[in-house]
């Protein structure tokens, strides 16, 4: 079972479906209270899913601080089929209304919504196998992927994880508008708390992978690049890892080994590989222990090493670095387990939900490599701003930017005030008289997209309070929170901010700008050891200093 992710929930998961849906709710509480984060679950009126989108008034809509389920069997939408039927009424001119829908919904909420397609009745499959067997449910697919706040899941998928699965219920189907078994139902269970699982447990960010017996069969310091081992069960391994990077994952090399030879691995054999050098961003490959390789990629990245998976097939590394560093997930894929099973089953390796910052990410740190060669000497801000090419635009948030904003609220770590829950991100930005700030990052060396953000109110004597606000840690000592908090002062038309913070443990990085620049105005609350529950924090706007920018408020 995961690491529980703590006591902050999400408040309500709203189930709709095409068919009933009844069964899946006892199993599906169940399995958020054993993984040690219970939600209230409910479902949708029966067959009402496409209402949930369409209508501001829906379960849906109302659910600011939860998560949102649809469950699509496109075999339960009616339609024309035969010659001269109107497109739109067919089963895949449906799933194109559908995905017009969810489209709009996702631009207009914040609430993490995800969609299973599930499988249709048994039945013979198509003469031609090229001819998907399920148009409609290929448009959904195809349609509702990498759409910001939007996942989208092949419910087969879930159930291939359970050899011998009996999925369909043919009898219930017909009765009742039931089409699965309770065991089926128990697997779309599992896999939802999974979806809950990952919008709730501390974000692991890198995974770190050694080389020998876990990327390629053999060492490749005795053997020469074509004698290696590229079978299937290492191939599995790399693609594994591909679609990780592609999803937003940083990659990143941890092998005890001679580097030259494992750079003649990748160069060599690179029409034999699923994946390619480049796609690493950052390496250790000496023969250091790997716990002291992993704090030093983590201070690299700028991330904390509980950000950190291990990927390696030696027992004795494993254990050195559950040991040593207890805040990294280990896994361990010895030459007798089922590698796809060890990785496929890790749970902090989910990641339903990606942003277009996290699909360009890995491209974002080979980026940062090369700034920092350029920045090199120079530790005036203004002054490496100006050697970058720098351009901060701080402006209020267009709602097609909420996802961004709930996930760096909700996920970031270090340069955070730490005062929203993960649960109630949506919940805020729905309050009246609350708005969303932005403030994106580019210089000649890339862009960073969204940065960072703030949420602000207006206080009863016409201040301006900062609720909340994230940034993340590759844009430290750039002048972007500098950036986006006079923005926010001077929309404001005030002299100073009230800035709420929380102390964690781990935002030590916003503590300290806080304190650079503001001063304690109160505290609401401390305990035992004096450590603070939440403070305020005076910020004049006179103490930024304008970074390069360009824009404003719209």
């Amino acid at each position: 079972m995961p690491d529980s992710p703590g006591p902050t929930t999400r408040d309500v998961i709203t189930v709709a479906a095409t068919f009933t849906v009844e069964p899946l709710l006892p199993l599906l509480r169940d399995a958020l209270e054993h993984t040690g984060a219970p939600h209230l679950v409910e479902a949708a009126p029966y067959g009402q899913l496409a209402e949930q989108l369409l209508s501001p008034s829906s379960h849906f809509a109302r659910d600011t601080g939860g998560l949102n389920v649809g469950l699509i069997r496109t075999a339960d939408w009616a339609g024309g089929t035969a010659d001269g039927a109107d497109e739109a009424a067919t089963p895949a001119g449906q799933a194109d209304a559908f995905v017009a829908a969810a489209k709009e919904f996702a631009a207009r909420h914040g609430t993490p919504t995800v969609f299973v397609v599930c499988p249709g009745p048994p039945g013979p499959q198509p003469a031609d196998a090229a001819d998907p067997a399920d148009p409609a449910a290929s448009r959904l697919l195809t349609g509702l992927a990498r759409v910001p706040g939007l996942a989208v899941i092949d419910a087969e998928e879930w159930f291939a994880a359970h050899d011998g699965l009996d999925v369909h219920d043919t009898e219930s189907a017909d009765i009742a508008h039931i089409p699965y078994t309770e065991e089926a139902f128990a697997a779309l269970a599992i896999g939802l708390t999974r979806v809950a699982h990952s919008l709730l447990a501390r974000p692991r960010k890198v995974i770190a992978v050694d080389c020998d017996d876990t990327l390629w069969g053999g060492a490749c310091g005795d053997r020469e690049p074509a004698d290696l081992e590229i079978t299937p069960r290492f191939l599995g391994v790399q693609r594994f890892l591909r679609r990780k990077h592609d999803e937003g994952f940083v990659l990143a090399l941890c092998s005890r080994n001679d580097p030259d030879s494992v750079e003649r691995v990748f160069a060599e054999r690179a029409d034999d590989l699923a994946i390619a050098r480049r796609h690493f961003v950052a390496a250790r490959i000496n023969w250091e222990p790997k716990s002291r390789n992993l704090v030093s990629l983590a201070e690299e990245l700028r991330l904390g090493v509980d950000s950190f998976v291990l990927v390696d097939d030696n027992p004795y590394v494993c254990a050195e670095v559950a040991e040593s560093l207890p805040g990294v997930t280990v896994l361990h894929v010895d030459p007798g387990s089922d590698p796809q099973a060890v990785l496929g089953g890790c749970w902090e390796l989910d990641r339903f939900f990606s942003t277009a910052e996290d699909r360009t990410r890995n491209d974002g740190y080979r980026a940062d490599a090369l700034r920092r060669e350029a920045a090199a000497g120079l530790a005036d801000t203004s002054r490496l701003n100006e050697r970058l090419g720098t351009v901060v635009v701080a402006r209020r948030a267009d709602p097609a930017e909420l996802p961004r904003i709930t996930q760096l609220l909700s996920r970031t770590n270090q340069f955070t005030s730490a005062t929203v829950p993960s649960g109630d991100v949506s919940a805020l930005l729905a309050r009246g008289g609350t708005d969303a700030w932005t403030a994106t990052l580019r210089d000649r060396f890339g862009d960073y997209g969204t940065i960072a953000t703030a949420v602000t109110t207006r206080t009863d004597d016409g201040g301006v309070r900062v609720e909340s606000f994230a940034m993340s840690c590759r844009a430290l000592e750039r002048g972007v929170t500098e950036a986006l908090f006079a923005e926010i002062a001077e929309d404001g038309d005030v002299d100073a901010l009230r800035v709420r913070f929380r102390r964690t443990g781990r935002n030590g990085p916003a503590l300290d700008f806080l304190r650079t620049h503001g001063r304690t105005g109160s505290t609401d609350a401390a305990d035992a050891d004096d450590v603070f529950t939440e403070e305020v924090y005076v910020v004049p706007a006179a103490a930024f200093t304008p970074s390069p920018s360009e824009g404003g408020t719209p």
